[in-house]
């Protein structure tokens, strides 16, 4: 059995272990609820008789798996649609003839699709005639209801993975049995009566008496006209996305209604028309989105709200508002995400200001969880009850933001404070639940506070990268065109990877396959400067009681450091972040003459975080360097930019730090390199992205190489992400 089956089963009963064991525990206490208040009233008998029936609790825990799963994959809702006059199609499955519309299929698909997925890798499950016009999913519940007992005996799964799959197989069939020869209507009329869903197509003041009742599940009901017919689609939450969601859009609408006193703003001659709109929606409304891609400005543009209050500062203030404003005041905050894009931000704002001969000092960028007092558990120290005391709230890489620490964000804006979002809409989602930028922008309330910048300053009309980037942004891409680019433009390139396959040759410049390895030992070239620099730091250790020094030293190494990085579209296979990662580790090591030992802290090996520490003032993203300290090769430390001491090994647990030749594209926002190599292959196909492949692409400055097969990179530039979310819906109601 393949490594790559193990870790899709291990992922299914990690899922199945949470999802489905709460629902069950859900299903008890109701169970339990009703019999502990169960009196000889026929109406309450009848009621429990109602709550203990098999199909009513499979359509419960079968939706609770479900939008579970969609969940870890980034989705807030599932949603389900139909027409009144759908034709149902019709097949045999278990011997008996029966009727499912296009809406049951999928939901019985995303039910099936754990135990279908395992047939098909280790099963050779019975193939239909090929003359048969059965739809596929009625041949496989077939085969799955009528081989259930030779299914599991074929199977390689340990007894805790039978159980989840038993059990999901149980749900999977509970659901057949309610969906089977029904119509929407009547699957409407079921979720309307069961007591652990909520409809929130009332009116607000009733939702939170609804919500009150601890139902898991909300859902909602649209009915949606066509030209040739009404469609209805049917919408569900798990309560705790619901309520982030609906929470966010009556959170930011309420910051909409505040009432801010414009600041007085010099244009600098040097704005453009998007730049000078995107400076007064952000000076004239409390809340305000500034998108645009890399270059365009969106730092340098909210430079001059920043200039402007300063100057207000100066002047006094507009009216018998004094603004109070200096290195030592509350009045301007600055987060991000991640510890690596809150400095990026903070650079360049400050970059910005000592171009305009400000003479201000700002005070150190946050990420968003420090900024709210996000600590253990997980709960904002400051929210609406105790908000935040800034004035002028600016967040970067707002792209990064799911729905949930979106929400803690604008609870803890005070009221009259402005909040302005900075970002690129085309870069990846958040890694947790949402798409929250993306979905700003597209809502009809909030586009008179969005102002998006188009004009890059980086990326010039004839640039390679910035070329690649837009063709790569494109509705419809065009894989010729971009083809064509690779093989012309001076700062692009592609490498071709082995597969099973041999694939064409583009031209000269796009080379035949090589082996692996040999590609590999050409990446290796690129981060010789770094190891020259770090044998020299192993001749002429660091000089760790000199604060100024260490501080120079790590500044000038992460320079050199940030020239070159390998960005992997994922963990795993021969072109993920961990193997990769592992050679360079070895070759370092032979290059350094370095021990080829257990021990994996070495002399020079560059660490990210991955997890934020509060106590050590460590946050997920930031980059830092091992080094030896003394002639003793023992004695190492870890040195992380803008920090005049170093960490002892010891201190840092291995299971939150990695190796940082490479890493993840999502792992690279909010980063910027001179040159980027990309690689992923054809095994990472569940992760491909035109969104991923943007990101990845526009970390580079100066030259991008991509390392991949043919099919997997136009699969990557035709495939754009699809988050579910519920945003919209929750300000059509506002």
């Amino acid at each position: 059995m393949s490594n790559n089956n193990n870790k899709s089963k291990s992922a299914i009963s990690l899922q199945e272990s949470w999802a489905s064991n709460l629902s069950d525990y859900i299903l008890l206490r109701r169970q339990q609820t009703h019999v502990a208040y169960n009196v000889t009233d026929i109406k309450v008998e009848a009621q429990s008789k109602h709550i203990g029936k098999a199909e009513d609790n499979g359509l419960f825990t079968a939706l609770f798996v479900m939008l579970a799963t969609h969940l870890d994959e980034g989705h807030t809702v599932l949603t389900i649609e139909a027409a009144e006059h759908d034709t149902p199609l019709q097949g045999q499955i278990n011997g008996e003839l029966v009727a499912l519309y296009a809406w049951q299929q999928n939901l019985l698909e995303m039910m099936a699709t754990p135990i279908l997925a395992l047939m098909d890798a280790q099963i050779d499950a019975p193939s239909k005639d090929d003359s048969s016009i059965e739809p596929p999913l009625f041949g496989s519940l077939d085969t799955l209801f009528s081989k259930r007992a030779q299914l599991w005996a074929q199977l390689a799964l340990s007894n805790h993975e039978k159980e989840m799959m038993v059990k999901r197989f149980d749900t999977i069939a509970m659901l057949y049995q309610r969906l089977k020869n029904t119509d929407l209507t009547t699957f409407l009329q079921s979720i309307h009566e069961h007591t652990l869903f909520s409809d929130v197509n009332l009116n607000t003041s009733n939702i939170k008496n609804s919500l009150s009742k601890n139902r898991p599940i909300i859902y909602q009901i649209q009915e949606i006209e066509t030209d040739n017919e009404t469609r209805i689609s049917l919408t569900f939450w798990l309560h705790r996305a619901w309520q982030a969601e609906f929470n966010l859009a009556k959170n930011i609408n309420n910051i909409l209604n505040q009432q801010v006193s414009p600041l007085h703003i010099a244009m600098p001659e040097n704005l453009h028309e998007h730049q000078v709109k995107a400076i007064n929606v952000a000076n004239n409304n409390a809340f305000s989105i500034i998108t645009g891609g890399p270059g365009t400005g969106k730092t340098y543009t909210v430079a001059q709200l920043v200039i402007a209050l300063q100057q207000a500062t100066e002047s006094g203030g507009d009216g018998d508002k004094h603004i109070r404003f200096s290195t030592d005041s509350a009045s301007l905050a600055l987060a991000a995400p991640t510890g690596k894009a809150a400095q990026r931000m903070q650079e360049s704002l400050q970059a910005a200001l000592d171009a305009a001969n400000v003479e201000l000092q700002l005070q150190e960028a946050k990420t968003i969880h420090r900024l709210l007092g996000i600590g253990r558990t997980g709960r904002p120290r400051y929210n609406a009850d105790n908000p935040l005391g800034e004035d002028i709230i600016i967040v970067d890489e707002a792209s990064m933001l799911g729905v949930e620490l979106a929400n803690y964000l604008v609870s803890a804006v005070k009221p009259g404070a402005r909040l302005i979002l900075l970002g690129d809409a085309n870069q990846l989602a958040a890694v947790d639940a949402g798409a929250v930028l993306a979905d700003l922008c597209r809502i009809p309330l909030l586009q008179s506070i969005h102002a998006e910048l188009t004009e890059s300053r980086r990326f010039s009309a004839d640039s390679g990268i910035g070329k690649l980037a837009s063709q790569i942004n494109k509705a419809e891409v065009d894989t010729q065109a971009i083809w064509k680019l690779l093989r012309q433009d001076e700062a692009l390139s592609f490498q071709y990877v082995n597969t099973l396959q041999t694939e064409s040759i583009l031209d000269n410049r796009i080379k035949n396959s090589l082996s692996n390895k040999k590609l590999l030992l050409g990446i290796t070239h690129n981060y010789n400067p770094y190891v020259n620099k770090i044998r020299n730091l192993l001749e002429n250790p660091i000089e760790k009681f000199v604060p100024d020094s260490v501080k120079g030293t790590i500044t000038l190494l992460m320079e050199i450091f940030n020239q070159f990085r390998v960005l992997s579209a994922g963990h795993n296979g021969e072109w993920g972040d961990h193997y990769i990662n592992n050679y360079l580790t070895q070759w370092h090591l032979a290059e350094l003459k370095l021990p080829l030992g257990q021990n994996t802290w070495f002399h020079g090996r560059p660490v990210m975080v991955l997890q934020n520490n509060y106590e050590l003032g460590l946050f997920n993203g930031d980059i830092g360097f091992c080094l030896q300290t003394s002639n003793d090769r023992s004695r190492l430390e870890v040195f992380f930019e803008n920090k005049t001491q170093g960490i002892a090994v010891n201190l840092l647990n291995e299971e939150v730090i990695a190796t940082a030749y490479a890493m993840t594209i999502h792992k690279s926002q909010g980063s910027e390199f001179d040159h980027v190599a990309i690689t992923f292959d054809n095994s990472h196909a569940r992760l491909l992205s035109k969104e991923l492949i943007y990101t990845a692409v526009t970390r580079a400055k100066q030259q991008v190489t991509i390392y991949s097969t043919k099919q997997a990179f136009e699969r990557a530039v035709k495939t754009p992400t699809e988050r579910h979310t519920g945003l919209a819906l929750q300000f059509s109601k506002l």
